[in-house]
């Protein structure tokens, strides 16, 4: 008995499908619904510079930016579609699997890389011209491009590679992202690790410290000065940071000190994508990502009224949260090793090492400078034992002066006389807190000399962070020693 006509058709389109897959696809790769690695084709194996199959691998510690976890989580399939695997753009199709029940069981990816199919001379072509691209912008970007990747940024803890995965994802939407954690957590490194992923990677990244841009030259330095603004202007204007990031990203770092009519107007910048130069009345279209960062309390501000809870949101966009050191103590060792490595390059030293005992003793202290501080105590370890290349508990010890938390400092330092005084009842509890963080701030400041930073760290807070209060309970910002 002959096949139905419709079932014959069906089966027709089927092998052509096939044939043209086979035609067009040389190199495949398969993933489970965890997106590990099931099945990889030999082709795509080479290609990736790999000497065997890495079977049950995450497929995003091969190609960070494959599409297959999305389309696996989704079950939306991506077809003919551009993707950067190994400095290269190739042609890529990625369709989601399902059992006979219908269920998504994992996902399958196609990509096009040889020339001497038509994809593949398609994705030639792009490269060509991307390269003919990027050599005529590389003398006006050379120095705003990002320096670091992702692979840069080393650990093998869960939080860590959850942190690393969501900077994959955001990178492949053209969204605001809002980064937070402690300072010395690695915050810009991240940025620029999402840049590097992101489309606009061969595109300026131009950063932002909030809180080292005087309040007066905030909107000078973000939109930019129109020719002859105001006396002594320069005839020619001068370009802000919006307008040498276009095309790019603008990584705003402690977007928790910017002050509040800032705020209103990068507001408007990320709602209207517009902004007029100062001193101007015409409008500029603005072509830029927003990446900020901040080891501030946004909710607390916001609460308090400090920070606008219509911008957290657009800011937003994909929240990420970088943990501290403390809380991926495992990562210590690899962390330690990548440090010494970059530092003894730095200083032209001969390689040194971490002997059991000091990477033993890294373990029991709580960073509260977190990486950062990790890498001044290796510094200055290397810099004492220039002549023994094993670095021992001992030494660590005598470099580490042991910082207690936040919560210990608090209770450490004698309070000031204002604290001993009895509580005012007509006070609401939120005053009484207001107050008694007031009294700490002053008290750790005269403590400090005003040395800002040494009563930021002997607070347990960022220097930013100190700022923030000091202006918010009307304490002078200015004097220092």
């Amino acid at each position: 008995m002959s096949a139905n006509p419709s079932e014959q058709l069906r089966q027709h389109a089927m092998h052509m499908l096939a044939e043209s897959f086979s035609t067009f696809y040389e190199h495949a790769v398969a993933v489970d619904r965890e997106h590990r690695i099931t099945w990889i084709s030999d082709s795509y194996c080479r290609f990736l510079g790999l000497d065997r199959p890495p079977i049950g691998e995450l497929i995003t510690h091969h190609v960070e930016n494959s599409f297959l976890p999305g389309v696996v989580d989704s079950g939306v399939p991506v077809l003919l579609d551009l993707l950067n695997v190994r400095n290269q753009w190739v042609i890529v199709s990625s369709l989601p699997l399902h059992d006979d029940h219908g269920r998504i069981i994992g996902g399958f990816g196609f990509v096009a890389i040889d020339d001497s199919n038509a994809l593949g001379r398609l994705a030639d072509k792009y490269n060509r011209l991307r390269r003919e691209l990027d050599t005529v912008t590389h003398q006006l970007t050379r120095e705003r491009q990002s320096r670091y990747h992702l692979s840069q940024i080393v650990g093998r803890s869960q939080k860590l590679k959850n942190a690393k995965e969501q900077i994959r994802k955001a990178a492949r939407y053209d969204i605001s992202v809002l980064i937070t954690g402690e300072t010395g957590t690695g915050k810009e490194l991240f940025a620029h690790a999402l840049h590097r992923l992101s489309l606009r990677a061969n595109r300026p990244f131009v950063s932002i410290n909030m809180s080292a841009i005087p309040e007066t030259l905030m909107e000078a330095e973000f939109f930019g000065v129109a020719p002859g603004a105001y006396t002594g202007a320069s005839k020619e204007g001068r370009r802000g940071k919006i307008a040498l990031a276009k095309g790019g990203t603008l990584f705003l770092d402690e977007i928790g000190t910017l002050p509040l009519d800032m705020q209103s107007k990068l507001l408007r910048l990320l709602q209207e994508q517009e902004y007029e130069p100062l001193g101007s009345d015409k409008l500029v279209k603005a072509d830029v990502r927003i990446v900020a960062a901040t080891s501030s309390d946004l909710n607390r501000m916001m609460a308090e009224g400090t920070f606008r809870q219509d911008l957290y949101y657009r800011l937003s966009g994909m929240p990420i949260h970088l943990p501290a050191l403390r809380e991926r103590l495992e990562d210590i060792d690899l962390i330690a090793e990548k440090l010494l490595d970059d530092l003894t390059a730095r200083l032209q030293l001969r390689p040194h090492y971490l002997n059991q005992s000091a990477l033993a003793f890294l373990t029991t202290y709580h960073w509260p400078g977190n990486v950062r501080e990790l890498q001044n105590v290796l510094e200055r370890a290397l810099i004492l034992s220039e002549n023994n290349p094993e670095l021992d508990a001992t030494l660590l010890n005598d470099l580490i002066q042991p910082t207690p938390s936040a919560t210990t400092q608090l209770t450490a330092i004698p309070a000031p006389e204002p604290a001993h005084q009895p509580m005012d009842a007509s006070l609401s509890l939120k005053q009484q807190v207001q107050r008694t963080e007031q009294a700490a701030i002053e008290y750790a400041l005269q403590r400090c000399q005003f040395h800002k930073t040494r009563a930021a760290r002997m607070l347990g807070i960022s220097r930013a962070a100190l700022y923030e209060k000091m202006q918010r309970f009307g304490l002078s910002t200015t004097a220092e020693h």
